[in-house]
């Protein structure tokens, strides 16, 4: 499972730094870092890619209200707990000329993401393209499934997620295999309750158009370490890349910035 052998963080602690590692060299890919702004809001985000020596994306986010824009073309809209209700983006977001996309998000009375709605503007701007739903269990997200929304509702995706219930974290990470739009600002987004333990595995299984499961992932979790009031320090993943997952293979190393 992991050791604990570092010295407490602190209280109230956010991730802000995530550097993944080359299994082979061992030397680091690059860095993803969030520096947080006013009230301890994420302010800027970037990658810095550390092969090329460039910063591969960046963002400064800025809070009106109910209202994190991101550029001229992507915003989120917050509910009145601060969590985001909706998010305005494009299909691809260097070409202002893509198609044009609105997730919504629903969570259950104790904060947790239960439903996204996927709309294609040019499509419907009232009826989504496909719906998303997530299972919860013992505080844990265990189950997302993904259907169209309209016609024979035939399923797309479906993932099963499997936790250590011995080891609670504190304010790790989200784990939604199919938010690949929410990729870049996981980290810096809030999407409702976290889970409560320790992920070890996860599968998602992709269907084509007749519901025949095209494509398995599998992904393992292991060799965890902890500070001594249960942060995540490290995580060893081996397996497939999950595209909505803020994890690649091989290990990956977080630093935190406490109140």
């Amino acid at each position: 499972m992991g050791a604990t052998g570092n010295p407490p963080l602190g209280n109230d602690c956010v991730v802000t730094t995530i550097t993944p590692y080359d299994s082979a060299s061992g030397k680091g890919y690059g860095s993803f870092h969030i520096t947080p702004g006013n009230n301890n809001l994420a302010g800027k985000i970037e990658w810095y890619d550390s092969t090329s020596g460039t910063v591969d994306f960046h963002a400064d986010l800025t809070y009106i209200n109910d209202t994190i824009r991101v550029n001229e073309n992507e915003f989120f809209l917050l509910d009145g707990a601060g969590r985001i209700k909706e998010f305005n983006t494009l299909e691809n977001p260097s070409d202002t000329s893509s198609e044009r996309y609105k997730y919504t998000y629903e969570y259950d009375a104790g904060g947790h993401l239960y439903s996204k709605n996927w709309f294609v503007m040019s499509f419907n701007t009232d009826v989504p393209f496909f719906v998303y739903k997530y299972e919860w269990v013992n505080e844990n997200l265990v189950k997302v499934e993904v259907n169209e929304a309209s016609g024979d509702k035939r399923i797309a995706l479906r993932s099963e997620l499997k936790y250590n219930d011995t080891k609670t974290v504190k304010n790790f990470l989200y784990y939604f295999p199919d938010a690949d739009e929410l990729a870049p600002y996981i980290f810096s987004v809030n999407v409702g309750a976290k889970p409560k333990n320790l992920l070890e595995n996860i599968g998602v299984s992709i269907y084509d158009s007749d519901g025949n499961e095209i494509l398995t992932y599998k992904t393992t979790y292991t060799n965890y370490k902890f500070s001594s009031d249960d942060y995540v320090t490290e995580v060893y993943a081996s397996g497939d890349v999950i595209d909505g997952l803020p994890l690649v293979s091989g290990l990956t190393k977080f630093e935190y910035e406490c109140k």
